[in-house]
């Protein structure tokens, strides 16, 4: 029982999807999905995914407007083909398995499902124990399947059958696990044209699928729970450590606006192959940017032009404006607010994430007289611990509005550990327009003193700030930004805990980084 409830993923990316294709043949619950032991001995191995290298077809590919839209080259700066790669994503997974040696089995074929799920799912197949060490490793038979990370024949084989069901999430997808190739279909929004010629480069069938066009197949992953443990290492429960898709379902943007309207932008006039010669045009077509908040991440694995589709996404679905000032008896009084135009939370995913207002004040010869949310190397100043809460009203520069979800164990302890997460005692993310709060489930709800401000939710959060003005000579100038990290300090500190020699090492790489970047800047003058 204990391992069937430790089978949720640990930490996970994200899946998507694509496109150059007709509903299957037969129904999708016809088809297997993980074998039993008895059908791992199988006479003859099935071969169940090829490389991106293949498709290399999708390549090469240009819009109405003579843009490169080349399919393969995108992906490959984008967090989906880093997925297994991701320095934070491997320094948590080793830390984890220093604090719970027991479980390594266990936390590694979980997490491995999502963040080299090819890999993963062929090894079920095969009969062979999963193992991300392994697996990255130079000449292992999986090597070139997990280096992959979340790649083409993936995505594009997800069968609909469980899609939008609890039983899907934690990297639940159902993978035809019998046809050989090249029966094996590959699925894609559009109507296949002339398919032999896919049959005989790559050896998939492509076929339509309406399911790829849908939130519903990004959440199998996007959506995770992970199971905690009591002080005594027992289960005790399941935790919601990522819930995007929740989010989404619980908005105005569901479901006419799923994941892949924001998360892979749109072109016209596409021939979605450069093989066979003089295929139609399709419009729309879905880039496969696969935009999303890792900036930092992308940047430290060189993956620059991803890192700057990474920060123009945030940088188009959130930001920060000043909508009032006023002097007042010695006082200044200005209000900021923040715009959620997002389809889910803000910041969301991994809980590391976070998002705060950076606010000063000068003089008018220029001297700061006041400052909330000034950055020192990874840590925020005035930031309280064990957590900052959520503020309505800022009159001290000890405080600081932070935008995060903080996690606690059985015993209401914060804790950066996942095998320890029972509940979230502060989650002030900003929801999405048309977020209902008050009918919201527990695993997506508002938590914390945001749950009692009325200046909070339905896509926005407005703080007021009180500066004490008197003494100082004006005209006072306001300047406020909205800072975003990836991984936020308490994380970073936890992770220094560790001894193994991969996580000094993602801690060494990571602290010559930009620690944070500003989403959105403001200024207003106050005479």
């Amino acid at each position: 029982m204990k391992n069937l409830l430790l089978a949720a993923a640990l930490v996970v990316l994200v899946v998507t999807i694509s496109g150059c294709q007709q509903p299957a043949e037969k129904p999708a619950e016809e088809v297997k999905a993980t074998p039993t032991p008895a059908e791992t001995q199988r006479p003859e191995r099935v071969e169940l995914f090829s490389t991106s290298s293949t498709c290399f077809c999708h390549d090469g590919l240009r819009d109405s407007g003579g843009n490169d839209v080349s399919i393969v080259s995108e992906w490959k700066m984008s967090m989906m083909s880093h997925a297994s790669k991701d320095p934070y994503w491997r320094a948590k997974i080793s830390y984890e398995i220093e604090k719970f040696p027991e479980l390594r089995d266990v936390i590694e074929e979980k997490c491995a499902r999502c963040h080299m799920p090819m890999a993963s799912v062929q090894a079920t197949s095969d009969g062979i124990p999963v193992s991300i060490e392994e697996f990255m490793s130079p000449g292992n038979s999986m090597s070139p399947l997990a280096e992959e990370g979340v790649s083409c024949t993936l995505c594009h084989q997800i069968l609909p059958g469980n899609l939008g069901e609890k039983d899907s999430f934690s990297g639940n997808f159902i993978i035809d696990m019998e046809t050989k190739k090249p029966d094996r279909k590959i699925f894609g929004p559009y109507t296949p044209v002339r398919g032999q010629a896919m049959r005989n480069s790559a050896g998939f069938t492509p076929v339509f699928g309406e399911h790829v066009g849908k939130a519903e197949l990004c959440a199998v992953c996007h959506t995770l729970y992970t199971p905690f443990l009591d002080d005594d290492g027992k289960v005790a429960g399941e935790f919601p450590e990522q819930t995007p898709y929740l989010e989404w379902l619980n908005s105005k943007f569901s479901p006419s606006t799923p994941c892949q309207k924001c998360h892979m932008p749109q072109a016209d006039g596409v021939r979605i192959s450069t093989m066979p010669p003089n295929l139609p045009e399709r419009s729309p077509f879905f880039r496969h940017t696969f935009a999303g908040a890792n900036v930092q991440m992308l940047g430290m694995m060189g993956a620059d032009e991803g890192a700057r589709n990474a920060e123009d996404l945030l940088k188009s679905f959130i930001g920060l404006r000043i909508v009032s000032t006023e002097e007042k008896n010695g006082k200044v009084r200005v209000v900021v607010e923040v715009e959620n135009k997002a389809g889910h939370k803000f910041p969301t995913g991994f809980p590391s994430r976070r998002a705060w207002i950076h606010l000063t004040v000068y003089d008018g010869d220029g001297n700061i007289i006041f400052e909330s949310g000034r950055l020192e190397g990874s840590r925020i100043v005035g930031e309280s611990r064990p957590y900052e809460p959520h503020h309505d009203v800022i009159a001290s520069e000890d405080d600081v509005q932070i935008y995060e979800a903080v996690m606690v164990d059985v015993n209401g302890n914060v804790t950066q550990t996942l095998l320890r997460a029972a509940d979230y005692i502060k989650d002030n993310r900003i929801p999405p327009e048309g977020f209902d709060a008050e009918n919201a489930v527990d695993d997506i709800a508002v938590k914390g003193k945001a749950s009692e401000d009325g200046n909070f939710g339905n896509g926005r959060d407005a703080v007021t700030y009180i500066i004490d003005v008197s003494g100082a000579r004006g005209p006072f100038e306001v300047r406020a930004e909205l800072m975003y990290q990836s991984i936020s300090s308490p994380f970073l500190e936890d992770l220094e805990k560790a001894s193994s020699e991969e996580v000094r090492g993602f801690l060494k790489d990571f602290s010559e980084v930009e620690q944070a970047i500003v989403i959105s800047s403001a200024s207003a003058t106050v005479s």
